[in-house]
């Protein structure tokens, strides 16, 4: 028997073909956009109005902030404290490897975080952190992400130039694993310019002052009440000493 063109075309099977793939092919497309163009929130960082229905939403939504926070420091702050205004609940994650020895355990961490953010600077209006809580995970964060109802992933960068080369890797995670390993579709991951006046503040400065506060109180006998003007200049006063503490024993 002869099949026509007008055969194929009606055909069942064609037809539940084309049904499933051209959402699959739309899918992609979006996953891939999302990889091609991120979506980067540049600083002076924005707020919807206080009557507006976006901001009545976002008030509603649950977001994750991930990073090492190897330590934690004023860029980190002034970021959580922005999500913090702007979203209902913030969850900071840091991430372990069960198979991996850390100089500064994730737990140790997550305990400065928290002290962290009670801090205020004596400044009564500065925006309260009461509704972000810190959490240790063990496995892939956009699993814990989804036990929370999380709506949106965030990542802290000084500037895409900067960190943009090192941050494609994990947006490719964070987009494609859900999907490949989970079968549920990823959680948009946004990006977050820094403050300009702490975008020369890294955690790994913050060590090395650390590391240099140790060796003067082995060689000169100076205290190590964590308090000097250097290192407060990166981390606030209500968290230095326990900074130095933790962080000056790194060799």
């Amino acid at each position: 028997m002869t099949v026509t063109s007008g055969t194929v075309a009606a055909s069942p099977i064609f037809i539940g073909c084309v049904v499933f793939l051209l959402p699959v092919a739309a899918a992609i497309s979006i996953l891939i956009f999302r990889v091609i163009f991120p979506t980067i929130i540049t600083h002076p960082w924005s707020i919807p109005s206080k009557d507006s229905r976006q901001n009545k939403l976002e008030k509603r939504c649950t977001v994750i902030l991930a990073g090492s926070f190897n330590p934690p420091h004023w860029g980190h702050l002034v970021m959580i404290r922005y999500l913090a205004h702007r979203y209902g609940r913030v969850i900071c994650c840091i991430g372990v490897n069960p198979n991996k020895t850390y100089d500064v355990t994730p737990q140790s961490r997550a305990e400065i975080l928290r002290e962290m953010l009670k801090s205020n600077d004596g400044n009564e209006t500065v925006s309260s952190c009461n509704n972000v809580t810190v959490e240790v995970v063990s496995g892939y964060i956009w699993r814990f992400a989804r036990t929370q109802n999380a709506s949106l992933f965030f990542r802290g960068i000084r500037t895409w130039s900067v960190d943009g080369k090192e941050e494609r890797g994990l947006q490719i995670l964070n987009t494609w694993g859900p999907l490949l390993l989970g079968w549920i579709w990823p959680i948009k991951t946004i990006f977050l310019e820094g403050d300009p006046r702490y975008r020369e503040v890294s955690s790994t400065l913050v060590r090395q002052i650390c590391a240099r506060r140790m060796d003067r109180a082995k060689t000169r006998g100076n205290n190590r009440d964590g308090n000097d003007d250097e290192l407060t200049r990166f981390v606030p006063e209500r968290v230095a000493s326990k900074v130095a503490e933790v962080y000056g024993t790194i060799s």
